[in-house]
């Protein structure tokens, strides 16, 4: 829970008096003290809760306020009771420290405080550990059994046997923000469960139970729209009934959400359904599959190039890429043209493939395409 949150709480009535810079803090904890000097009992994040009993002269104020700046603590809340109004001097000392200073209504209690922090506090502990069993799952999903998949699915409160979606989701723009965080709160819908995880930038969810593509796309529009200057790029799979299939639908979605990062707009999201050219057909496929298919007709070429440094690979980019005219392909080369022929038999002999074959041609041009998404995939 950050300061800005628990400011946020009409219930509690706290009001800032200094310290706006630091309200992002996190709270860790809320600690109630009157002592003089509390630091041999305090912790990095504590909201210290006091009454000001230890005040007597100004200089108490520079010392206590010292001993809160030195302990790295979230914030200070000040209570009335006691002190009646609130000495200019803790005002100040906590200006100097650039220290968060709130007072409390008169008639709330420090104990209400201190319940919401807990409250809060446990909650988010409770999120930190669900998260960390998602990760878990998606980091094997596709690679354990489906009754494996099954059985994480349960212990984090999703039901095998509903549909699942997944998505992919990654922060192009604006604000830093957590973004599984801010997912999980804003994709939660009666009859559904999220399974979430990934990092503050990049989030992976499973949508479990009453979805479909288009309803998750439209969510992601609405919520990316409540924060202004935050733009963000998805992959989203189609619903699956069967468990055997979510790690391909999570492969699918990341592979959307990495052809969707150069999109348009704010919201850019792209799945199987928005596919309309031969890049984003073959980003679709496994990574295998498209080093397998590369391997299977450029290996023999690279493998060539490599023992004698030539370029044929390059060679064969340049003359596809100009429709097969050979005098273009030969400028563009910087060689002759019988160079280039000779280049090309070679190519042929190499890889049984026909330039006079628009079939083998076009094999050979898919083979091309698919190597850098490939190499990008198999790259740590």
């Amino acid at each position: 829970m950050r300061l800005a949150d628990l400011l946020a709480r009409e219930d509690l009535r706290l009001s800032l008096v200094t310290g706006e810079v630091g309200l992002d803090r996190e709270i860790r904890r809320a600690y109630p003290t009157d002592l003089p000097d509390p630091r041999r009992y305090l912790q990095p994040g504590d909201l210290v809760l006091t009454s000001g009993v230890w005040y007597g002269e100004p200089a108490d104020c520079e010392r206590f306020a010292d001993a809160l700046w030195a302990s790295d603590v979230a914030g200070l809340v000040v209570g009335l009771i006691v002190l009646g109004e609130l000495p200019d001097q803790l005002v100040k000392a906590c200006e100097r420290r650039r220290l968060p200073l709130l007072l409390a209504a008169p008639d709330q209690s420090f104990g209400a405080i201190s319940e919401v922090v807990t409250v809060e506090g446990f909650a988010a502990e409770q999120r930190r550990a669900e998260r960390a069993r998602a990760q878990t799952l998606l980091d094997v999903l596709g690679q354990i059994p489906p009754g494996e998949v099954s059985a994480h699915l349960r212990l984090l409160g999703a039901d095998p046997g509903l549909p699942t979606a997944a998505m992919a989701v990654t922060l192009t723009g604006g604000a830093e923000i957590d973004l599984p965080e801010v997912l999980h709160e804003g994709l939660a819908r009666k009859g559904r469960h999220l399974v979430v995880g990934g990092t503050p930038r990049e989030a992976i969810v499973l949508v479990n139970g009453r979805a479909s593509r288009k309803s998750l796309a439209d969510e992601l529009r609405g919520l990316i729209a409540a924060l202004p200057g935050t733009s963000i790029a998805a992959g989203i799979s189609e619903m699956t009934a069967s468990v055997s299939q979510l790690g391909e639908a999570l492969e699918t979605a990341r592979r959307g959400m990495e052809s969707a990062r150069n999109g348009p707009g704010p919201v850019s999201i792209m799945s199987v359904a928005d596919i309309d050219n031969f890049d984003l057909l073959l980003a679709a496929l496994p990574a295998n599959v498209r080093r397998s298919f590369r391997d299977h007709l450029l290996g023999p070429v690279e493998e060539y190039d490599a023992r004698h440094g030539s370029e044929l690979l390059r060679t064969l980019d340049v003359f596809l890429e100009t429709c097969g005219s050979w005098q273009r392909a030969a400028d563009e080369l910087y060689v002759h043209v019988n160079t280039l022929r000779y280049r090309m038999q070679r190519i042929e002999e190499l890889t049984g493939r026909r330039m006079s074959s628009m079939r083998d041609r076009t094999d050979l041009y898919l083979a091309l395409r698919s190597g850098q998404g490939a190499r990008d995939d198999a790259a740590p």
